[in-house]
């Protein structure tokens, strides 16, 4: 993946996770980090590289950057992804493999214009936390 695109992509992880919503990832990009009790937040799935602890070390074909998105495996939906699935349907009310599926149809660049509305504070516009429930820049609490 080029540099360009790589930036363009980054908050789209290959799981369907969309990073702008990551306790982590908004920790950082707040100036949050010791308030969170966080050493280093994170940058966004695609530009830290990390090998995800949910679906991409036990993935070859993310390993290698052989795809991008999950949707593109022929396994796709693979056992660990419908686990981790499950767990954000039950915890967070998102779907990772509707997320991969409208990747899939519009494309990531629309799909992370969706994904900042979707996500965006009700109060102050600012940027909500699927795992906290809220709000990092106004505090507002999500049901």
């Amino acid at each position: 993946m080029d540099q360009q695109k790589l930036l363009e992509t980054n908050l789209a992880g290959p799981c369907g996770f969309y990073c702008g919503t990551c306790s982590h990832y908004l920790a950082r990009a707040k100036g949050l980090l010791k308030e969170k009790n966080l050493k280093h937040g994170c940058k966004g799935c695609r530009i830290q590289d990390k090998k995800c602890a949910w679906v991409k070390r036990d993935c070859t074909l993310l390993r290698k950057k052989q795809i991008e998105f999950c949707f593109e495996c022929a396994d796709f939906p693979c056992a660990n992804l419908v686990k981790l699935d499950q767990r954000h349907v039950r915890d967070d009310n998102m779907s990772l493999i509707n997320n991969l599926l409208r990747i899939k149809k519009v494309g990531a660049a629309q799909w992370l214009k969706e994904q900042e509305d979707q996500w965006r504070c009700p109060e102050c516009g600012g940027n909500i936390c699927v795992i906290d429930k809220k709000c990092y820049d106004c505090g507002y609490k999500i049901r």
